[in-house]
């Protein structure tokens, strides 16, 4: 479980309190500081169901955790230049939200996948490989993965920065890939 923001962090954590099975729950530091408002106390999120966050036309863009925050603002970026942009918040890795994901692909024709973890051997490559496997006819552009460099973290925040993917690395791949 990955959650993006904290209404979802507070229904995903009720729902891996009441499953039966082990669940990790894995909260990324970089969202403590991020507000938003608070749900109902009853509030409960399926684990399992992606969620999309932004209805758009042209192409998919799929992130988890706090990547999703700056999927957000590229596609707020792109829209004021005519590229409709839906993102889908996967929510949860495992089990992963596979109707969805395709369903926007159908959609769109086209995948953007950004994420915060290297660019080979993860989820987002599990994601191009769904895409390809279960998408081919679909698709009008090559899938396309946004991560940071394939090195170790760093843990200054001025070099954590300057590594991970922003908004504006996510627009400029949005912008290539559209113009495909």
């Amino acid at each position: 479980v990955m959650p993006s923001n904290p209404a979802d962090t507070y229904g995903l954590l009720r729902a891996a309190i009441q499953d039966p099975n082990p669940v990790v729950f894995v909260e990324n530091r970089l969202q403590y500081g991020l507000k938003g408002p608070r749900p109902p106390a009853e509030h409960l999120i399926p684990l399992g169901r992606a969620k999309v966050v932004r209805e758009g036309t042209d192409i998919t863009l799929v992130s988890w955790s706090r990547m999703v925050q700056d999927c957000l603002a590229a596609a707020e970026l792109l829209a004021a230049e005519g590229i409709s942009v839906e993102v889908v918040d996967l929510r949860t890795i495992a089990p992963l939200d596979r109707e969805t994901v395709l369903a926007s692909l159908a959609k769109t024709n086209r995948l953007v996948i950004a994420h915060e973890a290297v660019r080979d051997f993860g989820v987002g490559a599990e994601l191009a490989a769904l895409a390809v496997d279960e998408g081919f006819w679909h698709l009008d552009a090559p899938v396309t993965r946004v991560a940071p460099p394939s090195v170790p973290a760093p843990y200054a925040p001025s070099l954590e920065r300057t590594w991970l993917p922003s908004r504006d690395t996510i627009a400029e791949t949005l912008r290539r890939i559209a113009a495909v």
